[in-house]
């Protein structure tokens, strides 16, 4: 069996995502190295960065999650609905279910941590190029032992949890989830800070020992929020 390099004619183009310029740089190190890859861009991901992206026209976009000023999930949610084709790989430094379940959630091409070789790295980024995906592969059976465990739980032990055991902005923060809404819109709607929302979903989560959004706002569907 031939490399995976082997099976793309073309270089893959690639940009950069992450607010720390020597997480950019070591990855630009081996972006270069590689015959088979071109580095079209680089971004802190600050204001901007969605037309930066549509101006490089990358395959694949290197993505960290924790973004000074912006989160990870809503710039992966913005990409996916304005430019489909370009595949997501996030890099993490924070080896967590919840954010492998969040990545599977905004339907990216993978998860892999920072702390990865150099040669997993490249076989990561070729694999979501030729429209593959790659999962790191501790978290994702953790994910998925949890989530069968869940699974087995009686249906209504969710919902035992009724609107009095919530704070009233933990119910607004639920509801708009159900509405589907991201966590910039939650902000805007609800005129808290992104910090404040993200604490709030993290302990929305804690509480009913669910892993994603997706499973709160079924939570609150089933609560009949509005």
């Amino acid at each position: 069996m031939g490399n995976l390099s082997d099976n793309i004619r073309n270089p893959i183009r690639i940009f950069i995502v992450d607010d720390h310029e020597i997480v950019r740089q070591g990855l630009k190190v081996i972006i270069n190295q590689e015959q088979d890859f071109e580095l079209v861009g680089e971004s802190n991901g600050q204001k901007g960065l969605l037309k930066e992206i549509a101006e490089a026209h990358p395959d694949v976009l290197l993505l960290d999650i924790r973004i000074s000023g912006s989160d990870g999930f809503d710039i992966a949610s913005q990409l996916n609905e304005k430019f489909p084709s370009i595949k997501i790989l996030i890099i993490s430094g924070y080896e967590s279910e919840l954010y492998l379940v969040e990545a599977l959630d905004h339907k990216v091409s993978g998860f892999i941590p920072k702390g990865s070789s150099r040669d997993y790295v490249c076989s990561a980024i070729r694999m979501v190029a030729l429209g593959g995906t790659v999962w790191h592969g501790e978290l994702l059976y953790r994910v998925i032992r949890g989530l069968s465990r869940l699974g087995n739980e009686p249906n209504d032990t969710k919902v035992q949890i009724g609107k009095s055991h919530l704070k009233p902005r933990e119910l607004k923060v639920l509801s708009l989830l159900a509405k589907g809404k991201l966590n910039k819109e939650i902000c805007f709607e609800l005129q808290i800070s992104m910090d404040t929302v993200k604490k709030d979903i993290h302990q929305l989560k804690s509480k009913y020992g669910v892993f994603n959004r997706t499973q709160l706002a079924i939570i609150a569907t089933e609560m009949q929020l509005k």
